[in-house]
């Protein structure tokens, strides 16, 4: 105890009289009553703000003690203050200045706080000089004797706690100041535990809000959505004090506010960020975006760079402000990603910048700039669907809506219609003896003259009217409200005004007319759009067919009675049934040898449309010859008397489905038809000059078919957007890259388009190895690869099979097809394989959830051609590999250079985990205290006839989830076996079987655990399960609820957490989850080479929070003697690790067990990592000493465990004689006390000193 020099002072201080606060035998008694009650207040209450538990306990011992002013703050390093946080006394006007940082402790040399922060041990002052009274506004300390002491935190901040009292004796001072120092050590205990508690809830909360951020980006929000969930999650979810989101104006240069959120958002808007001049200093977010990396800046209203606002009103009372510039990835070769914003997070907490915070912070930041991104692409691409889909809705030759818009327009006028009890009157004209002038003229003349026809049309029509063109020569009029058929005839007459007035073309003048059909709803029909066209139709080829002799150019569906005729009459007969097959026989039979001569010149028709004949271009000439003969085979079906309607109808939805598949756009299938009807009716014309009815069957079919083919084709794109909701819902809930692909490939293989897909990898030579396969097709493939029987697919530009759709989207990180695999030259090397299987064409996607490298490519395989190059299937195969990147984005997928696991492989471990294959290792856990083997951990081994014995952590990313519960119920019955087997031969030992997070929620983990307990082989004592990991993002609070929870601890057996202090949600599954034994992780074991003191002392914190809570903790990772001896010394129950036996088959166990001997005990150590893990239990005696020469000169005069091992281990080795020595002058400072300086520098010269001697016998004990 180092005491202030105030020799003057004490020689007047005068004695206490008998009634001080600070005389009398009863000072002890307060203040252990007041320890006490402080550490029952922090220990029973772990949800505390540290803050507040902090004030209580100052409060309360100010109370016991009955001390006028004690006051409890924070240094950190660098920082040239004290932050008061707690103060409480009688003189409570002082105590609100120290609150109220009006009149902070200084730091200098000279004062109290100064000394005992350079000191680093207590630090007394008998009386302060500055004034003769307390009371007085002076310093905190005017008037009054004071004790301080300060003990480092675990975040490299000092608390220190200070103590006045009024003419308190020399002793009683030196006695406060003893205890000051065992109550701060014991307040930086829980605000070290606190701060890990805290900042593991702050993790879980952030990871909360990643989650809730990452789906609305799956969503695929606009911009302002994206901030705005951006801001807001982060402080509904996280807990943020405000977050501030700017993007980069287009000017490159300045910034604009596009959300802001949060309790003090108010306070942060009138900080702007704005381009700073000449001499000023930078905002903080522009130093993130002009650097491209995240800014933090401690406690920024005490620093000198940031703006002077940060130092009143709320924001003065930050903790951390943090700066994340959003990238947005280019795909220029070359380039790297550009800034397009930047988001600050301001937080209360100085320390929630930590690694893994930081670490969370730096995937948003990525995600939100991959979406931002991918919603710029979105735009440009949906300004391209909005104009794919303008043409797909309009004729490209006059500007018309098309045949699916007139489809849509019908839908809703009908309904209008109906609801409003107005007529509409539907006319179907087409052009008369348009065909000739085509023909002499030339196809460029009869286009000009559709224009004409279609600008004429619409300028005669009323402005709500609808007019649209069907292909070639035929258009439909709609008109709407009308009350009255009669209403129509003058707007009819303005048709035939405007048709009628000649064309000039190229210099010649064209007389046209029409015939135009008109039919009325609901008079004329009520059954649809479908059924009010084809009774215009047939009204207009009853118009058409008296075109030479006929009175008007228009008519009605009516017959000569003026009734209404049926449907198929006219034209003109029902085209199916027994009149029908009449009409046809003797027709059919004179039209079949014109069959051929009608296909060669449709598919002529066919090869001048310039969308079909792309597609045609990709065909071999095999399958050219054998699309000839389907054409055949489909106008032979047309003209089939004895053909019923439904087959028809089924044959031509297989024929529209195969259209959808192949890539034929509707508009042009619309087309196609109208050349196929005209071609029937010019080449079959002849034979119905006596007798037109077989024709206008044949016809009347074709249209039926047209619009079924319509149907199926629409019915294939609601397929592909119910597939891709599908697919969006597992993007959202997979929780593993495994599981995502596995999903979306056995997904897609079951969409009729596709006969099978993979995900792939490329290994370092450039193969590409697939992980997940869905469909049989290139599960065959894989087979061929894998006899010898075909070519690689790579990646490598240099190799004939990395030019490929594959190898091509790898380097380019761009969709990539294969239309035909007959007929693609890069195909070659996989032709002969690919078509026998039933694959003749493919799309590559790569999956970049950091664009523009790919982490994997998705390859889709089709049955049909055309590679999914339609305009809906393009639009399909955007929006899923938009989905897959943001998916793989919040997955974080393996990186290259991770190990790939080929899908053949893991199908194979598969199947062999309910086979013999499936092995069980036992590896003994042993009682520290007295070396008997309780315990036999249960470890699954897979003998794999191609990779030998594979441990779990090579095949458990293999499995799914029913495949786990098919290894846990094997291991669990071969572990109870094995239990029953030893117990009859006198070993009685537990048995604990590693159980997967999953069996919390999934009940077949209870029920497999029942089964096996009541087969009577293992007692419920027991038995126990070992919970691993649980996923990121699981909800730890509701576990006590689930399912499986609840069904488990009913049983009785008994929980482990199997990984006490990694990862960020252990210390959270400790504090919500039933666990009756906790097994600290080996991660953290294994750095007591890199960091003995820093790994055992952490080791020490994990086993007495497992005891706090009444739990077993069990060291595993023990691979050295040194290990073995610190989990003893540091007071764990149960070890386990190589050092004491390695994992070993069943039939080893009973030797093992029958010649295990314990050789290890608690009264020397014969390591030195055994004896640093004594000297950490030695010091923590001496601190937990009551403070006072005796207690300290008795501990240090004892024989200490750690100095037998020195005396023992200079015998053979003589290196440590000077740790000896150091050994011998700590204890000597010891006598001194704790904090006393002396002390603390023979203490930190021994310590490193011995951990010098650690480190060589881990690492050459390591390297043996």
């Amino acid at each position: 105890m180092e005491q202030g020099d105030r020799g003057a002072e004490r020689d007047g201080l005068k004695r206490e009289a008998p009634d001080h606060p600070l005389a009398g035998a009863g000072l002890r008694s307060r203040f252990y009553r007041s320890l006490a009650e402080t550490l029952v207040r922090l220990h029973t209450n772990h949800g505390y703000d540290r803050r507040l538990a902090i004030a209580e306990a100052v409060a309360i011992f100010a109370a016991t003690m009955e001390l006028p002013l004690v006051w409890l703050g924070r240094h950190v390093p660098g920082g040239d203050g004290v932050t008061v946080l707690a103060a409480a006394g009688s003189a409570t006007d002082r105590a609100g200045r120290l609150l109220s940082g009006d009149d902070p402790p200084r730091v200098g040399p000279e004062s109290p706080v100064g000394q005992v922060l350079d000191l680093q041990a207590g630090y007394v002052l008998r009386r302060s000089p500055e004034a003769s009274a307390p009371g007085q506004t002076g310093a905190w300390n005017d008037g009054f004797a004071c004790c301080l002491a300060a003990t480092r935190a675990q975040d490299g901040s000092r608390l220190v706690l200070a103590a006045c009292a009024v003419d308190a004796a020399d002793e009683a001072l030196d006695q406060l100041g003893a205890w000051l120092e065992q109550l701060v050590v014991e307040l930086v205990r829980f605000w070290d535990h606190q701060a890990m508690i805290e900042r593991d809830q702050r993790i879980s909360r952030y990871r909360e809000a990643q989650r809730a951020i990452q789906r609305a980006l799956l969503e695929q929000p606009d911009p302002a959505a994206v901030y705005r969930t951006l801001a807001q999650s982060l402080v509904e979810v996280a807990g943020a004090a405000a977050v501030d989101v700017l993007m980069v104006e287009n000017d490159g240069a300045s910034l604009r506010r596009v959300a802001l959120a949060g309790p003090i958002a108010e306070e942060l808007g009138r900080l702007f960020p704005r381009l700073p001049a000449e001499g000023e200093r930078v905002p903080l977010p522009l130093i993130a975006l002009r650097e491209m990396r995240p800014q933090i800046r401690i406690r920024p209203g005490e620093r000198s760079d940031m703006s002077p606002i940060w130092r009143h009103g709320p924001l003065a009372g930050m903790g951390a402000s943090g700066c994340w510039p959003i990238l947005a990835p280019d795909h220029a070769p070359g380039r790297s990603a550009k800034p397009i914003g930047v988001f600050a997070l301001i937080t209360r907490e100085e320390d929630a910048f930590d690694d893994e915070m930081c670490h969370v912070l730096d995937e948003l930041a990525e995600v939100a700039g991959i979406a931002l991104h991918q919603h710029e692409r979105r735009r440009a691409q949906l300004e391209e669907q909005q104009r794919q889909t303008y043409l797909a809705l309009h004729d490209a030759l006059t500007g018309l809506p098309n045949r699916r818009a007139l489809d849509m327009h019908m839908e809703c006028a009908l309904e209008r219609a109906e609801r409003n009890e107005r007529l509409v009157a539907v006319g179907m004209l087409d052009l008369d003896d348009l065909k000739p002038i085509n023909d002499r003229y030339g196809h460029a003349t009869g286009d000009l003259l559709l224009v004409e026809v279609a600008r004429r049309l619409r300028a005669a029509l009323r402005p709500d009217d609808y007019i649209a063109r069907l292909g070639g020569d035929e258009f439909v009029i709609v008109c709407e409200g009308l009350h009255r058929d009669v209403e129509i005839e003058p707007l009819l007459d303005r048709l035939w005004i405007a048709l009628r007035e000649p064309m000039r073309v190229d210099g010649e003048v064209f007389e046209l007319t029409a015939s135009l059909g008109i039919a009325l709803f609901p008079d004329h029909a009520t059954g649809g759009g479908q059924q009010l066209l084809r009774r215009a139709d047939q009204a207009m080829y009853q118009v058409k067919a008296r075109k030479r002799q006929r009175e008007r150019w228009w008519s009605t569906p009516l017959a000569a009675a003026g009734q209404p005729v049926p449907e198929f009459d006219g034209r003109n007969q029902a085209p199916y049934g027994q009149h029908a097959e009449a009409l046809l026989r003797p027709w059919a039979a004179l039209a079949e040898p014109l069959v051929p001569e009608l296909v060669e010149a449709f598919i002529g028709e066919l090869r001048s449309h310039e969308g079909i004949a792309r597609l045609f271009a990709v065909l071999p000439e095999v399958d050219r010859a054998m699309l000839a003969a389907r054409f055949a085979q489909h106008i032979q079906l047309l003209v089939q008397p004895g053909l019923d309607i439904e087959s028809h109808r089924l044959q031509a939805a297989r024929a529209g489905r195969f259209h959808a598949s192949a890539g034929l756009e509707e508009v042009w299938l619309l087309e196609g038809v109208e050349r196929l009807r005209d071609l029937i009716a010019q080449r079959f014309g002849s034979l119905s000059v006596s007798d037109r009815r077989p024709l206008g069957i044949v016809l009347q079919r074709l249209g039926l078919e047209r619009q079924w083919q319509l149907e199926s084709i629409r019915d294939v794109q609601r397929e592909r957007v119910a597939l891709l909701a599908r697919l969006n819902a597992l993007a959202w809930s997979a929780e593993g890259y495994l599981e995502l692909i596995q999903g979306v490939v056995d997904a897609l293989a079951g969409h009729s388009e596709i006969c099978s897909c993979a995900v792939g990898r490329p290994d370092d030579s450039g193969q590409l190895t697939y992980e997940a396969v869905g469909g049989e097709a290139f599960a065959e493939y894989l087979r061929a690869l894998a006899r010898g029987g075909a070519a690689p697919i790579r990646v490598n530009a240099d190799s004939q099979q990395g030019g490929g759709p594959s190898g091509r989207a790898w380097r380019t990180g761009q969709v990539q097809r294969c239309l035909h695999y007959g007929t693609d030259p890069a195909m070659v090397s996989w032709r002969d394989v690919a078509l026998p299987i039933g694959i003749v064409s493919s799309v590559a996607i790569p999956l970049c959830p950091m664009p523009p490298t790919p982490s994997a490519v998705l390859t889709i395989y089709s049955a049909y051609s055309g590679g999914f190059q339609s305009e809906d299937q393009q639009a399909f195969v955007d929006q899923l590999k938009n989905l897959l990147d943001l998916a793989l984005a919040r997955l974080v997928p393996p990186r290259p250079g991770t190990e790939l696991l080929p899908f053949f492989v893991r199908e194979r471990w598969r199947a062999l985990i309910a086979t013999d294959a499936l092995q069980t290792y036992y590896q003994p856990v042993v009682r520290l205290a007295d070396g008997r083997v309780s315990e036999l951990e249960a470890l699954a081994r897979l003998q794999d006839p191609d990779g030998g014995l594979l441990s779990p952590a090579r095949f458990l990313p293999a499995l799914g989830d029913d495949d786990l519960v098919v290894l846990f119920r094997q291991v669990l019955s071969q572990a109870t076996q094995q239990r029953e087997m030893l117990f009859r031969m006198g070993h009685v030992v537990d048995v604990s079987v590693n159980t997967p997070a999953a069996a919390l929620e999934d009940p077949r983990y209870a029920e497999a655990a029942a089964a096996s307990i009541s087969e009577g082989r293992c007692p419920v004592e027991s038995l126990l399960l070992e919970i691993l990991e649980s996923p990121m993002g699981t909800d730890h609070s509701a576990a006590s609820g689930m399912a499986g929870m609840q069904a488990l601890k009913a049983l009785g057996v008994r929980l482990v957490e199997d990984d006490l202090g990694a990862g960020y949600s252990s210390l959270i599954r400790l504090r919500h989850w039933p666990f009756d034994r906790v097994k600290i992780d080996q991660a953290i074991v294994m750095q007591v080479a890199d960091d003995p003191l820093r790994t055992l002392r952490f080791i020490r914190q994990l086993v007495r929070l497992g005891h706090d809570l009444g739990l077993d903790v069990v060291v595993e990772g023990l691979e050295t003697p040194g290990l073995i001896e610190a989990a003893l010394w540091l007071g764990a129950d149960m070890g386990q690790g190589y050092a004491l036996a390695r994992p070993m088959p069943p039939g080893d166990l009973p030797r093992w067990l029958d010649g295990f001997r314990w050789k290890w005990n608690a009264a020397r150590p014969v390591t030195a990592l055994g004896a640093l893990a004594s000297a950490l239990q030695w010091e923590e005696q001496l601190l937990a000493l009551p403070a006072g020469p005796e207690f300290w000169r008795h501990h240090a005069e004892r024989t200490c465990a750690t100095g037998s091992y020195l005396d023992a281990a200079l015998a053979v080795n003589a290196n440590l004689r000077e740790a000896s020595t150091a050994h011998v002058a700590m204890h000597a400072a010891a006598v001194a006390g704790p904090h006393d300086a002396q002390y603390r520098r023979q203490r930190n010269r021994f310590i490193q000193l011995l951990i010098e001697q650690v480190q060589f016998e881990e690492r050459s004990r390591a390297t043996a």
